[in-house]
């Protein structure tokens, strides 16, 4: 944890409770003991409608980082401090909160309607859904951000990438740390009073920008959050939802910033409805309905919470920033845990049995015969695929076939029930999938060679054609039903 000085407050303790109406409040007084004394003031009402776009006529923001909270800096930049190795604690459980909130908590937002409260929105256009969906897979975009000096959102001190598998059955909770660098898309915004106004993107550079820079700086909404998430991950975001920091930060603080505590927060309704009064909360305009709220929480309310997991993006030091303020993709990594997400995979369930087609004995890779056809569309794949399989691999029975009779989707291996042997080990070096093996139904002569066709799923020699079925190695993750904390306001 970074070190504070002496003027330094914590937001988390900046939300009190007010004896007269038994609710949390923001109180931004002075942080001597006699300040907190004094009766806390209510936060200012938001005024009805849709809330202005975040970023619009302010001043730079001042937000809190993790540990401690940043300088104020001229727009568009923001001042980094050294990061420290190892893990990140208030990520975890901030990020984790956050998706108490939505996970079962997406109440939350319901009984502020009900209660009278008003949920501020923001159109981002074309960047999400135009409508709440009940079928197939669902994905949100949970934003931390901080308050900026004359309103609206600062950057996006926190973002969790929530998806929600098709039957509802589990749930995929992705923590994006704000120090990644990152190229920032062009982003529409909507303007209040029609039309619209393009934030020019950022190209990555060494140490900048930063995922955090997506949200609060030159103007940037959260439709520009969206948008640079789904261009890290190749994940489509359907909606977002956005809370103050000093929201999500007193949620981890309760926690002690141990783990995934989303578990308890859905289950107790008071603390849902404190939350509620603060109006601290922002969603995507097909969410502002109270119609709309109640389905989502219905929807999420059927995730079982053995079966609700976090983890966070890989990644690993940056080694062009000599202060190691920031932090890069793992794209090996990145790309394994994002591909379960895209294919609907639990990283809560336990490992698939394998496939008979996989299972039995397999032959030597010099005794393995194929020939390979380019179906991909990528110029030369199927020569790429021989070098590889000949001069890594050993196959050296190995042929080119040049370019399939039509362009294929998928890759395919087919053999004969005699070669059965050979397709499983083909299979094991490729990382093909059982979908990929097509077996026949009469033995082939001897000698004869299997026919793989390379379709538009490969990508390289080397790389696993068929999606992962586990996340990758090291990858740390938590389940709801293991929290094990209680998270209240502070």
């Amino acid at each position: 944890m970074d070190a504070q000085g002496p003027d330094f407050v914590d937001p988390a303790d900046q939300w009190v409770l007010d004896p007269a109406t038994g609710t949390y409040q923001l109180r931004l007084g002075p942080a001597d003991p006699a300040a907190r004394q004094e009766p806390p003031q209510p936060a200012a009402e938001a005024p009805p409608g849709p809330a202005r776009p975040p970023g619009a006529d302010r001043a730079a923001p001042a937000a809190p980082g993790r540990g401690g909270r940043r300088a104020a800096a001229p727009p568009g930049r923001r001042r980094r401090k050294a990061r420290k190795s190892g893990n990140r604690p208030l990520l975890w459980a901030a990020g984790a909160a956050g998706v108490a909130l939505v996970a079962g908590g997406v109440a939350v937002l319901a009984s502020g309607h009900s209660a009278g409260n008003r949920v501020g929105t923001v159109d981002i256009g074309d960047a999400g859904a135009r409508t709440l969906s009940s079928s197939g897979p669902m994905n949100l975009l949970l934003i931390g951000a901080a308050d900026a000096p004359t309103g609206g959102a600062g950057a996006a001190d926190t973002t969790i990438l929530l998806h929600v598998a098709a039957d509802r059955s589990n749930a995929t909770a992705v923590g994006i740390p704000g120090d990644v660098v990152t190229g920032i898309p062009d982003c529409p915004t909507v303007r209040q009073g029609g039309g619209t106004r393009v934030v020019p993107g950022s190209p990555q550079h060494a140490a900048s920008p930063t995922a955090a820079d997506s949200l609060g700086v030159d103007g940037r909404d959260p439709g520009c959050a969206v948008r640079l998430v789904e261009q890290l991950t190749g994940v489509r975001v359907d909606h977002f939802l956005m809370l103050g920091s000093a929201r999500v930060r007193a949620l981890s603080t309760a926690a002690d910033g141990a783990g995934a505590c989303f578990a308890e927060l859905p289950a107790d309704p008071a603390r849902l409805r404190t939350l509620a009064a603060a109006k601290a909360l922002t969603v995507d305009t097909p969410l502002g309905s109270e119609t709309a709220l109640d389905g989502l929480s219905g929807q999420l309310g059927k995730v079982d919470a053995g079966h609700l997991t976090f983890t966070t993006l890989p990644t690993k030091a940056n080694p062009a920033d000599p202060a190691h303020a920031t932090v890069v993709v793992d794209r090996d990594k990145a790309a394994q845990l994002f591909s379960l997400v895209r294919n609907d995979v639990p990283l809560s369930g336990r490992p698939a049995a394998p496939d008979p087609r996989l299972v039995g004995p397999r032959t030597t890779p010099h005794d393995t015969r194929v020939t390979v056809l380019n179906g991909s569309g990528v110029f030369g794949a199927s020569q790429d695929v021989l070098n590889w399989l000949q001069n890594d691999e050993g196959v050296n029975r190995s042929a080119n076939g040049g370019d399939a009779p039509a362009p294929l989707a998928r890759t395919t291996l087919a053999y004969a029930p005699n070669q059965a042997d050979q397709a499983r080990s083909l299979a094991a070096m490729m990382g093909l999938p059982a979908t990929a093996l097509h077996q026949g139904t009469a033995d082939a002569k001897p000698l004869a060679y299997m026919t793989l066709t390379l379709g538009a799923d490969y990508t390289a020699p080397g790389t696993p054609i068929g999606p992962p079925t586990s996340p990758p190695k090291g990858l740390r993750m938590t389940t709801a039903d293991r929290a094990g904390c209680a998270v209240a306001p502070q």
